[in-house]
């Protein structure tokens, strides 16, 4: 039997003694270190990391993987403490060992996600993981998604599924002018046992551009119901079956948005020109060094909406973000207005250049993307 990677970061003897039970109980290879350090994390990966609150004064300055779950431990409750804790990524404060239990359960529930993890990073599918994300609303991911997911199936001849990911008045089948009558709400009565014939049952394609959709729950109550992990063994088993899983991730920052963020093999962060889409990325952009998403070159940064006559350029929004831009897409209203209401495809045939400046750059940006992964 496999065993989980842990850790355990504290001075106190008795707890060290007590996690030595639970190390053979939960099939654990624990390592016990007096105090937390910059780099632990960095020779050997851990699945699990069990916290003492009293070794780190600053948790929000804890850097861990996000396939990584932390556990911190308390000796009293404290709701300011537990908010602080969970704020900085950790899965929950438990009070120890008057909690024991709970730690038990904590463990046990979160095995198979870990497994799923495993999985992936073996290689359980070939399928790459697109995640278009953007921390300001109205950055137009959700267009730059449409885009990429038709131009992919029609210049590239790949199948392709867009998952849209905004569970709560998601739009994405409104662009594709469809409307399915099943979404990921209906997978979780077959979580357990999900295959490729339970999403093709919930999904539908698009004739136009060959891309297959699979959307949120119409009801917007019912959004509260779908899990995490119902999310990564969708993506988890679409990986197998198609060359692109194309993610509409929504804006704020859930257990929904962090799983597709973790699950990708690239990330598209969309970015505006002007201050508060800078402001926003800022923000996303220590949240994804703190929990090492979009490492060793998988985020890209697209630039929406650029105009000649706009105030700050490609240049001036590097060096404020001291990043480079992988893409720019040119803002043209009026030329993708009637493709939007009309639920047009923007691409139909593989010789379709794109009818509008927006559509063009997109295309050029896929090829780009295409060509960086052949690398």
């Amino acid at each position: 039997m496999s065993k989980f990677n842990a850790i355990l970061i504290t001075k106190d003897q008795e707890w060290s003694e007590r996690f030595k039970d639970l190390e053979g109980k939960h099939q654990l290879d624990l390592t016990v270190t007096p105090e937390w350090k910059k780099t632990i994390g960095n020779q050997h990966h851990y699945h699990y990391y069990f916290v003492d609150v009293d070794s780190v004064e600053y948790p929000n300055q804890l850097q861990f993987t996000s396939s990584s779950y932390v556990i911190g431990l308390s000796r009293t409750a404290d709701f300011d403490q537990t908010r602080e804790w969970l704020t900085a990524g950790a899965k929950d404060l438990v009070i120890f060992p008057k909690e024991q239990n709970r730690l038990e359960d904590l463990i046990r529930e979160s095995k198979q996600q870990i497994q799923f993890h495993r999985e992936t990073e073996i290689g359980y599918g070939s399928g790459e993981v697109h995640a278009f994300y953007s921390a300001k609303g109205g950055s137009g991911k959700t267009l730059l998604a449409a885009m990429m997911g038709q131009s992919l199936s029609v210049h590239h001849g790949k199948k392709v599924l867009i998952v849209d990911l905004n569970a709560q008045f998601g739009a994405i089948d409104s662009l594709f002018g469809l409307q399915p009558p099943r979404s990921y709400y209906d997978l979780i009565p077959v979580m357990d046992e999900m295959e490729m014939r339970h999403l093709q049952n919930i999904a539908i394609d698009d004739e136009e551009n060959g891309v297959t959709i699979i959307t949120g729950p119409s009801n917007p109550a019912r959004a509260e119901e779908v899990s995490d992990e119902l999310i990564s063994k969708l993506i988890r088993v679409a990986r197998s079956h198609y060359d692109y899983i194309i993610l509409d991730l929504p804006s704020t920052i859930n257990s929904i948005t962090f799983t597709g963020l973790s699950e990708a093999t690239r990330i598209h962060y969309v970015l505006t020109p002007d201050s508060l889409g800078m402001r926003c990325f800022k923000y996303a952009n220590e949240l994804f060094e703190r929990f090492q998403l979009g490492v060793n070159g998988t985020l890209s940064i697209v630039l929406n909406r650029t105009h000649p006559k706009s105030e700050l350029h490609k240049k001036d929004i590097e060096k404020i973000i001291a990043k480079n831009i992988d893409g720019t897409i040119s803002s043209d209203f009026f030329g993708i207005q009637p493709y939007m209401n009309m639920g047009v495809s923007f691409f139909k045939k593989k010789k379709d250049k794109g009818s509008s400046k927006t559509s063009k750059d997109m295309k050029k940006y896929v090829e780009e993307t295409i060509n960086q992964e052949m690398r």
